[in-house]
């Protein structure tokens, strides 16, 4: 059954059979871009993906509950709509990594079509000679640029409610009914896309644009190409990885091929640097940032001492 209630800055939706998909679906399609986010406790593929929220330009919210609708929510038209290509609809995401794979390890949803706004945020102060090193979280974004009181308090608010249910080890985004704070939650985080990307878009030209849009696909493979994922501290980092982005100045590098041992992605020689933990082991230039600021010194040699 759809449940709809207004705020004072859009309309959420709250869908929970097949029929309100169907109907959601419908309604999206006339979209050229829809703003998408997952939540679900520890979100990829060894977590859940429980409710999924889709919001349009003009401040209409869908929240989805796939904890109770399951593969049933996609087969209504989830599916066909979220793989799309850019062509036909864009999905704006903030930081897609753990969306796309939970929706595809789960659900065998590809996410496609993707501007990734995170990446975007990362061109904006790269233009203005600001230092590129770090990814920027959503809340910081829209604090830094959108200045939005109400929706940095609603974030603010259940951020504190998902803190203390990690605390808990529960998972709130199963429990029904879904509690308004957190509804309004899901709400922010696609709605707020919206003026985000009109406020990083500015001054952007078709250069910039292609390199996030090529980079956004790249983002969206960088977890769920892993048929295994590797040590968490390798990749769940607030680092931006390497070769996500790629600017007309990087220099291409050739010679011969080898995984790094951190993030097991695979770099020529040179772009990789020597472990200090293990003899002969080869990290890429992030993982080596990570392994310089490891606490958990014993782990990370063993990880990196097996994972040949």
């Amino acid at each position: 059954m759809a449940t709809a209630a207004n705020s004072s800055s859009y309309k959420i939706t709250w869908i929970d059979d097949v029929a309100g998909v169907k109907q959601a679906v419908k309604d999206l399609g006339r979209e050229k871009e829809i703003a998408v986010d997952c939540e679900g406790m520890k979100l990829s593929r060894e977590g859940t993906l429980d409710i999924l929220s889709i919001a349009t330009r003009h401040r209409d919210v869908y929240l989805i509950d796939i904890a109770k609708l399951g593969a049933l929510a996609f087969e209504a038209g989830l599916k066909g709509l979220l793989e799309s290509n850019s062509a036909s609809k864009t999905k704006l995401l903030y930081d897609c990594r753990n969306d796309a794979d939970a929706l595809l390890h789960l659900y065998d949803v590809k996410l496609a079509g993707v501007l990734d706004l995170q990446l975007l945020e990362v061109i904006h102060r790269r233009n203005k000679g600001q230092r590129i090193e770090y990814l920027r979280g959503l809340k910081k974004s829209l604090e830094t640029y959108v200045n939005d009181r109400k929706m940095e308090i609603i974030k603010r608010k259940g951020i504190e409610e998902i803190e203390e249910s990690k605390k808990k080890d529960v998972n709130i985004w199963a429990a029904r009914p879904l509690s308004e704070d957190l509804k309004e939650y899901c709400a922010v985080d696609v709605a707020a896309l919206f003026p985000l990307q009109q406020i990083l878009k500015k001054r952007k030209d078709a250069g910039d644009m292609k390199i996030v849009l090529e980079g956004s696909e790249r983002f969206a493979d960088y977890f769920r190409s892993y048929e295994v994922l590797p040590m968490k501290e390798f990749i769940w980092n607030p680092f931006l990885p390497q070769k996500i982005l790629l600017f007309s100045s990087s220099k291409s590098s050739t010679g011969p091929v080898e995984k790094c041992r951190g993030c097991r992605k695979e770099f020529s020689k040179t772009e990789l640097k020597i472990s200090i933990l293990v003899q002969l082991a080869w990290l890429c230039g992030v993982c080596k940032k990570i392994e310089l600021r490891a606490k958990d010194m014993t782990s990370m040699s063993k990880w990196l001492e097996e994972s040949v």
